[in-house]
């Protein structure tokens, strides 16, 4: 497998960033939705980040979109110095190091934009993702006990937070 290069989201990138997501959507176990978004709502998504310059990177395999990492800022005129971070890398491509390029790319490109801190959730039995924003600076900053219901199981959500330094 070649190795992947780590750049900022193209909008001919949809279909292949859309393909990579409901992969990991189906797994059931990464992200919050459990239901993929339709191609409309995906190219919506990567026009609104391209458009007010949210960033967003993929992983590209020749092509192959094969992972992402994106921060939207909040909306809220008192919370618009917030972003919250979201990302995956499809299966076959995990344990490479290309979560941790994403994340890095897509946290300097943050930072450059203005954001101060960032935001994220991850479920409580990804212990390996934990570590790796443990390991790029995040620290906890809460639990939602139970905040997680898939299939009449519960599991608790560690939110989790960097604070640019000024």
């Amino acid at each position: 497998m070649t190795e992947p290069v780590v750049r900022p989201i193209r909008l001919a990138d949809v279909e292949g960033f859309r393909a990579c997501a409901d992969a990991v959507v189906a797994e059931r176990r990464y992200l919050a939705m459990l239901n993929p978004f339709s191609l409309v709502q995906t190219a919506s998504f990567v026009a609104r980040n391209i458009e007010v310059g949210n960033p967003q990177y993929v992983a590209d395999a020749t092509g192959e979109i094969v992972g992402w990492c994106d921060v939207r800022r909040e909306t809220i005129d008192s919370y618009a110095h917030v972003g919250h971070l979201g990302m995956g890398v499809a299966a076959a491509w995990r344990g490479r190091g290309i979560g941790e390029r994403l994340m890095r790319a897509t946290l300097a490109a943050a930072q450059a934009a203005g954001f101060e801190k960032i935001e994220l959730s991850v479920y409580a039995t990804n212990t390996r993702a934990r570590a790796l924003y443990e390991k790029a600076g995040f620290a906890l900053e809460g639990t939602r006990v139970r905040g997680r219901k898939v299939d009449d199981a519960y599991e608790d959500v560690h939110m989790m937070g960097l604070i640019f330094a000024p």
